[in-house]
């Protein structure tokens, strides 16, 4: 099974006096294992990038861990990077060809997933709650004046968590790209928030599933059995923490220098250019 990482820049180079992208070091680490684990139990991985993310992917000597290579992207100026900041994952499906997996570059996937999803439509790790605060009705988005919100998509359906999603058909990949880069090309919102991107990446998916009568999988139905498993590990909220205690990224990425060595001792001299901390 083919699986994708995506790597847009612009969100981090707005508001930066500087032209180079720049990764934290247990971001590259985990990013590194996410495709070395993905090769290692489910198949082929590429990456989706722009134009400065390939720079410094090269710069950093990193081309050859995703052996399927890597393609470049372009997301319009239309598409406010501080509102819509991983629009690049939208652009980067639009540019794939299904049957294949979308993985986030802080998701690690331990183990061979191709028999859960090979028989479903759509596989995402699990569906999330319809909180106001994070998915408000249709009347909190900011659109220009002729957006309309298409009257069969309803807003009572469950959104996706897309960490992870597998999309087994092209035309139905698509449709949900083409409506959230509509949606996303139409907002008029300049403020960073949670909802607009959620909408258009996580939402959009459940309703253009259920209308189209496309079924969405889940890998862990509640929260608790997420709690309890050994498939994957995601990151998220846990860069925050990475991000602001130094002591926590010495240990994080001596961990994670271990545990890609034990793994794929090949990429030892690959780490060893690195600068990492802790090590």
């Amino acid at each position: 099974m083919e699986g994708f990482h995506s790597l847009w820049s612009k969100p981090y180079m707005a508001g930066r006096h500087t032209e180079e992208y720049w990764m934290q070091d247990y971001e590259v680490l985990t990013m590194i294992l996410s495709a070395l684990m993905w090769r290692k139990h489910n198949g082929g991985i590429r990456l989706c990038a722009d134009a400065e993310a390939i720079a410094f992917v090269e710069k950093m000597g990193l081309y050859h861990i995703w052996n399927l290579g890597i393609e470049e992207i372009t997301v319009p100026e239309a598409v406010p990077e501080k509102v819509f900041w991983a629009a690049g994952k939208l652009y980067s499906l639009k540019k794939m060809q299904m049957p294949a997996v979308m993985v986030d570059l802080d998701l690690i996937i331990w183990k061979d997933i191709r028999n859960i999803i090979k028989d479903t439509d759509i596989c995402a790790i699990h569906r999330e709650g319809i909180f106001p605060d994070v998915y408000p009705g249709k009347e909190f988005f900011h659109m220009k004046q002729e957006y309309r919100f298409d009257p069969d998509w309803s807003f009572e359906v469950l959104p996706v968590n897309t960490c992870m999603l597998y999309i087994a058909d092209e035309a139905f990949k698509n449709y949900y790209v083409d409506s959230s880069i509509t949606f996303m090309e139409n907002c008029l919102e300049t403020e960073e928030n949670l909802c607009h991107m959620v909408f258009a990446e996580q939402r959009l998916l459940a309703m253009c599933a259920e209308k189209q009568g496309k079924q969405i999988s889940s890998f862990f139905p509640g929260s608790a059995q997420i709690e309890n498993q050994d498939i994957f590990t995601h990151l998220w909220g846990y860069k925050n923490i990475l991000k602001f205690n130094y002591k926590e990224r010495e240990a994080f990425n001596r961990k994670m220098y271990d545990r890609i060595v034990r793994e794929f001792p090949e990429e030892e001299t690959t780490l060893k250019q690195l600068s990492i901390s802790g090590l």
